[in-house]
């Protein structure tokens, strides 16, 4: 019961911190200016491709046969001058592709006329390659991708195909998880859960609140803690383990 409690306490806290740290940022919320930011990285022998992606979409597709990292972005911003400060880093660094998406500092809350600052970001990445995402606010997708660990402010999140395990922070926003070779673990703030058609088990550590729907998991569905919310499951192969108020409303 005390390492529930906890987990559901490090949830909430997840989407108070992780979103309010992004909360400032509003793509495209006024008139805005745009500009390409594009880049090409050698992704031959790399073991993991990092990005780290700040305000704006962000959608991450997965390739067979390529041997590069390919970035495509819009720069967003409320002026000429703003727009100049976005920055697209690209490059490699060892055996890690990196990717960030540069915007100053000073475009957050307490820069009252250049909050819409923002870079959207389309990526395609060699289809076996791990990821490791940090994503501040915006909507992201990611599509036939290698292994998967995602932290993410706020904004809906939608994953369809993994080669193998995800791992996902989120502060907030809705989440739909499909087509995925290996086992799922989520902590989320706030927003409906989605999932089907996992390969191995599905396990939310901490949900704070909103829905968690999951259909067709080969392996064992967990709900370690929950606040508010419905839980319902389908066609779940293992065991299912829920809290236990939980349990009785939804039949199991």
């Amino acid at each position: 019961m005390m390492r529930s409690r906890f987990i559901l306490r490090s949830a909430v806290a997840l989407a108070i911190v992780v979103t309010a740290a992004f909360i400032p940022v509003r793509a495209h919320a006024l008139g805005d200016v745009t500009a390409p930011r594009n880049a090409t990285v050698d992704a031959r022998g790399a073991k993991i491709i990092q990005v780290y992606a700040a305000a704006g979409g962000l959608r991450i597709e997965g390739r067979t046969g390529i041997t590069q990292v390919k970035v495509r972005g819009t720069a967003h911003a409320s002026s000429r001058d703003h727009l100049e400060n976005i920055k697209l880093i690209a490059e490699r660094r060892g055996d890690v592709v990196y990717i960030k998406a540069d915007i100053p500092e000073n475009n957050g809350f307490f820069s009252f006329g250049n909050y819409n600052s923002a870079l959207d970001l389309v990526i395609e990445v060699p289809q076996t390659i791990a990821l490791d995402v940090e994503d501040g606010s915006g909507d992201s997708k990611f599509i036939n991708v290698g292994p998967l660990k995602l932290l993410d402010g706020s904004g809906d999140i939608e994953i369809n195909g993994v080669k193998g395990d995800v791992s996902v922070q989120d502060g907030s926003g809705e989440m739909t998880v499909e087509s995925v070779d290996g086992t799922v673990r989520v902590v989320d703030g706030s927003g409906g859960i989605t999932a089907s058609n996992i390969a191995g088990d599905f396990i939310v550590e901490a949900d704070g609140s909103g829905d968690i729907d999951v259909s067709h998991i080969a392996g064992n569905f967990t709900v370690q803690a929950k606040g508010s919310g419905s839980i319902s499951s389908s066609d779940v192969k293992g065991k299912i383990d829920i809290p236990d108020r939980h349990r009785r409303r939804s039949g199991h």
